[in-house]
């Protein structure tokens, strides 16, 4: 077990210390996870039915969740666009720009639309329940 460390940092280039980090991150994802997959299955147990009322439902939770990833792209390809003023009065959003060029978030935004539209085609079509 004293060698399992430097083989560990040689196969991966990652320091000890730096494991606890990345061990800290995963759970952190995985129970970000967590209610996304439980909402699936809720709202998926009624895919033998067609109930206008759980299409409306599973489509407006489709646009809950990609509503924020789709403003997050957009936020990201106007900001370095925004003047300096607006950044003084939201510092908080500073700290969301994280995203250099313009063919990034347009991807991110994009990807988020078109899965939002697909699946509420398919909702509506019921395509979902075969």
């Amino acid at each position: 077990m004293d060698f399992l460390s430097p083989i560990l940092g040689t196969v991966t280039g990652i320091e000890m210390a730096q494991w606890k980090d990345i061990i800290v991150f995963c759970l952190k994802v995985f129970i970000f996870t967590v209610p996304f997959v439980v909402a699936g299955l809720i709202l998926e147990k009624d895919s033998g039915r067609r109930l206008v009322l759980g299409q409306v439902m599973k489509s407006l939770l489709v646009l809950l969740f990609s509503l924020p990833v789709f403003l997050f792209g957009l936020f990201n390809y106007l900001a370095p666009g925004l003047p300096e003023t607006f950044w003084d009065k939201y510092p908080l959003l500073e700290g969301f720009w994280i995203m250099e060029g313009t063919w990034p978030p347009v991807v991110l935004s994009g990807l988020a639309l078109l899965y939002s539209i697909l699946y509420i085609a398919e909702n509506v079509k019921g395509e979902l329940n075969s």
